[in-house]
């Protein structure tokens, strides 16, 4: 089957969101309202990871755990490594204070060399499940991997109304253990709370598929019920915006990398799912939208970016790290501060084709050639 145009660009859309994000939490002067986002950027990922979740190409549990294993976890903890082995902290410890604040498992280690550094990054990548400082966005390929293989399990051992209820019991069971402040190896409690959003994405994906098929059916006995069909998912992503613009609150932020869930468990997950609503929505229009430019270069580039998420998570980070290691009181000024998006897209750009063509291995992927890693066709 080919892929849904639609699910690529909003994949896009939510990864290019995340790196907003670290541009603005990196550099405070480069303020763009992302933090307001932090309720719905990641559980977004999950619940249309979720929605994709499929066991047809794998006949059991091993040829899934192999096939994830190649293109999850063994990019991982090379793109892990590979920018452990890059971060500038390595070749010059007195660079340490700027960096980034390292926790493990609820532990803030004291570090006064360079060996303690790399024996603390080895401890986040392998242990805590986080990536190295170089590469920190990377978590969420190893929570992917995991909660793939977990709900690998319960989608074979479970019909429809017990997944559900396996996902009610995992995010109780990651409430508690944020409550409690309680980090479990592997990060184990993220992985309970991510498991409840890929266990919707999944529950929900016929809905979702019978609203798409009725907004694409061209037929000429059906243009009316697609009409109504366009000003229904209309509704429901106006609804849903405002309600996430109503329920949703900042403070405190929501991360599900931390497993922090804020103050209160139902205005999590209210807040996640208005904005997830609004999102799938949103991209299901979009997607009716006539396929002309700027509207065409918009889903491509959107496309592109779901196409090469490992390079551009990892990349876009190590910049982001490069420049406020070396350079963040020039760049953190008022207006210069937003030249930094430039300079990750121009350094993003040039490393895309670089790790999809040279060292394309590392991320479990088939070589490609320059113009197709940077093409934004549909």
């Amino acid at each position: 089957m080919g892929r849904i145009g639609w699910i690529d660009e909003f994949k896009g859309f939510v990864l290019l969101l995340v790196c907003l994000y670290h541009v603005e939490q990196s550099f405070s002067y480069a303020q763009m309202g992302t933090l307001h986002l932090s309720a719905l950027r990641m559980s977004a990922f999950f619940f249309i990871s979720g929605m994709l979740f499929s066991t047809r190409r794998f006949p059991d549990f091993k040829s899934y755990f192999i096939h994830k294993s190649k293109v999850l976890l063994f990019p991982y903890i090379m793109l892990s490594m590979l920018f452990l082995a890059l971060d500038p902290v390595v070749y010059n410890f007195d660079l340490f204070p700027k960096a980034p604040r390292m926790t493990v498992m609820n532990i803030r280690p004291e570090i006064a060399s360079v060996w303690d550094y790399l024996y603390w990054n080895l401890a986040k990548i392998f242990v805590a499940g986080k990536s190295s400082i170089g590469s920190g966005p990377l978590w969420f390929v190893f929570t992917l991997y995991s909660v793939s293989l977990m709900f690998y399990g319960i989608h074979r051992a479970a019909k429809k109304p017990l997944i559900a209820l396996a996902a009610i019991v995992s995010l109780a069971g990651g409430w508690l253990l944020y409550k409690n402040h309680i980090r479990l190896p592997l990060g184990i409690e993220r992985d309970l709370t991510v498991l409840f959003f890929f266990a919707c994405g999944w529950l929900c994906r016929e809905p979702i598929k019978k609203i798409s098929s009725i907004l694409h059916n061209n037929n000429q006995d059906a243009v009316l019920r697609s009409n109504s069909g366009i000003l229904l998912t209309a509704a429901i992503a106006i609804i849903a915006f405002v309600l996430y613009a109503i329920v949703e609150n900042p403070d405190p932020y929501f991360s599900i990398m931390n497993n922090n869930l804020g103050k209160s468990l139902v205005g999590f997950i209210a807040s996640s799912f208005f904005g997830i609503a609004g999102l799938v929505a949103a991209f299901i229009l979009a997607d009716k939208l006539p396929n002309k430019a700027p509207i065409r270069i918009i889903k491509g580039i959107l496309r592109n970016i779901s196409r090469n998420a490992l390079v551009i998570l990892a990349v876009h980070w190590y910049i982001l790290l490069v420049m406020r290691l070396l350079y963040r009181a020039e760049i953190n000024q008022p207006g210069i501060a937003y030249l930094s998006t430039l300079i990750v897209t121009a350094g993003v750009i040039i490393a895309i084709p670089l790790f999809r063509c040279k060292l394309y291995k590392l991320l479990g992927k088939e070589k490609v050639s320059l113009r197709e890693s940077l093409s934004i066709r549909n």
